[in-house]
């Protein structure tokens, strides 16, 4: 069912264009084709698809009804001016009426409700209901205006198409409430983009990217249509975004950088506009001032404005990054945020920490530091540290950092880029890069960003290092001590029981030559004696060291 309407407003579009095309010349409008032919393509057909990916979704309900209508209205207003050429002015008055409801309906919905309503369907708060019961008011006042209007007299066409329900008292006040119905179908156009700006100013990086595309989308729309029939063309492609873009906003607004074409588009407008009116403005300063010198002050007012570019350029572009990237991805606050963290911390503690303000600063799903000779720290998503044809296994978390004992940044490294971090001169590490999350910088914002977070980085993976050595070291020390400990304890056991063995035997045989040969057994015990002093000497030395290795 959904498919029936875009089928409808396409039929009426492609009629239009053919009849528009068959048109005498006489009754050929001045502008070859209006928006309303790019609105009766490409809504329908696109809400039609966005009610397949989400149905019921408000925005593609919107969209396919001012789609239709703007087919109606170019496909009742082509038929209007075809049947006055050919005579029938009857009919001519007859299609007129579905032809100016059609406009009213399908500006009011496609240009007035659909931005206020994106990207979610919702309003962004309900303060703005009375917002949408004017635009009903002022779409209604327009279609009853339009119906009932003074019959025109024939300015532009042939003959005047006549108004079967003209009320001819109004024609005095004609003028003045189609200007009125005007002006508030433009206040509602500029609340609908007002809408989008302020959901912009309060949300975070994730709605701000979603909002960029529909917001970029209407302001181009707005300025072609501005710009006067002149730019229909414009007028026709830029219609033909809004759709798209709003599709986009729903279903894939993290596939598309968005932000680095917008700020590109803005950095580049506001410098040639700055540059632009610079150099007139010296130039026709010049003129006035100081005359017949016009080609020399023209050549100082470029060079001048030449001179002016490159800090204009950085300057705006520092502006445009933090209005759509917000503070998160600022160098200067990622610095400052970097040096709070890693003050007076743990080294592993002030190294996890450094890492998740990076990950949070550079916008990533994961960052790793492999530590050079050491471990590897990681943090965000779980992350494979390790190669994973040498058993690399997966760390890390969503708010604590994980620890692995060496080894490469196989998956996370595959899906990123590494960065090299040197502590004074000497490599300390390697910085592992994830892939990005919600919010997607420039390749230039990015390294901006990296090269302010390396050297607290560095320090702390120096730091982690150090102490990593410190206690190797430490453990090889104790190893040695307790070998050494361990080797008097051997020895002490090994004296005692050879002098104690020693003194038995000798015991055993003087108490047996005792009787036989006193003198004999005199000589045994006093040899008893000096064997258990010079152990006892022994033994004293060996526990004087034991002592002092420990």
């Amino acid at each position: 069912m959904n498919r029936w309407p875009a089928v409808a407003a396409a039929a009426l579009t492609v009629a239009a264009l053919v009849l528009r095309a068959l048109l005498p010349a006489a009754w050929s409008p001045d502008v070859p084709l209006l928006p309303d032919h790019a609105a009766g393509l490409a809504f329908p057909a696109l809400a039609a698809f966005l009610l397949r990916r989400r149905p019921g979704h408000l925005l593609a309900r919107l969209m396919c009804a001012g789609g239709l209508a703007c087919a109606v209205r170019v496909g009742a207003e082509t038929g209007m001016l075809t049947a006055a050429a050919a005579g029938d002015l009857e009919l001519a008055a007859l299609l007129r009426y579905p032809a100016a409801v059609g406009r009213v309906v399908g500006g009011m919905l496609l240009a007035g409700l659909l931005p206020a309503y994106s990207p979610d369907g919702r309003l962004p708060s309900p303060r703005w209901r009375p917002v949408v019961a004017f635009a009903v008011l002022v779409t209604a006042l327009e279609c009853v205006r339009a119906v009932v209007r003074p019959t025109p007299a024939a300015r532009h066409w042939p003959a005047a198409i006549p108004n079967p329900l003209a009320i001819e008292a109004l024609a005095p006040v004609d003028g003045l409430l189609r200007a009125a119905t005007e002006i508030g179908t433009l206040a509602v156009v500029v609340a609908g983009l007002f809408s989008l700006a302020l959901r912009a100013r309060g949300a975070d990086a994730a709605l701000r990217r979603q909002l960029a595309w529909p917001l970029g989308a209407f302001a181009l729309y707005v300025v072609c249509l501005l710009a006067g029939p002149a730019f229909w063309a414009p007028c026709l492609v830029a219609t033909a975004l809004v759709p798209i873009a709003i599709v986009v906003s729903v279903l894939r607004h993290r596939l598309f950088g968005i932000e680095v074409l917008l700020g590109k588009a803005l950095v580049g407008a506001g410098v040639a506009g700055v540059v632009s009116g610079a150099y007139l403005a010296a130039s026709g300063m010049a003129s006035l001032v100081v005359s017949g010198r016009g080609q020399l002050f023209g050549l100082a007012a470029a060079l001048l404005a030449g001179a002016a570019f490159q800090p204009l350029r950085v300057r705006l572009r520092r502006l445009v990054d933090h209005a759509i990237y917000g503070p998160h991805g600022d160098p200067q606050r990622l610095a400052r945020r970097l040096a709070a963290e890693v003050r007076g911390a743990d080294p592993d503690q002030a190294l996890r920490a450094a890492l998740r303000v990076t990950a949070d600063g550079l916008a990533v799903r994961g960052l790793a530091v492999r530590i050079r000779r050491g471990a590897t720290v990681a943090v965000g998503e779980p992350i494979m540290v390790g190669d994973p044809d040498t058993g690399g296994r997966d760390t890390g978390g969503p708010d604590t950092g994980g620890l692995d004992t060496g080894g490469t940044a196989g998956r996370l490294r595959a899906a990123g880029r590494e960065l090299p971090l040197v502590w004074y001169g000497e490599p300390v590490g390697t910085l592992v890069i994830g892939p990005p999350g919600a919010r997607q910088f420039t390749a230039g914002y990015t390294e901006e960003l990296l090269w302010a977070a390396a050297p607290y980085l560095a320090d702390c993976a120096h730091a982690v290092r150090m102490r990593e050595d410190l206690r190797r070291s430490r453990e090889r020390l104790a190893a040695a001590r307790e070998e050494e400990r361990r080797r008097l304890r051997d020895g002490l056991r090994a004296e005692l029981g050879r002098a104690l063995e020693g003194a038995h035997r000798s015991l055993r045989e003087a108490g047996t030559s005792l009787r036989s040969s006193p003198s004999a057994a005199d000589r045994l015990l006093g040899d008893v004696g000096t064997g258990v002093h010079d152990a006892a000497m022994r033994v004293r030395a060996l526990l004087h060291g034991l002592t002092e290795r420990s």
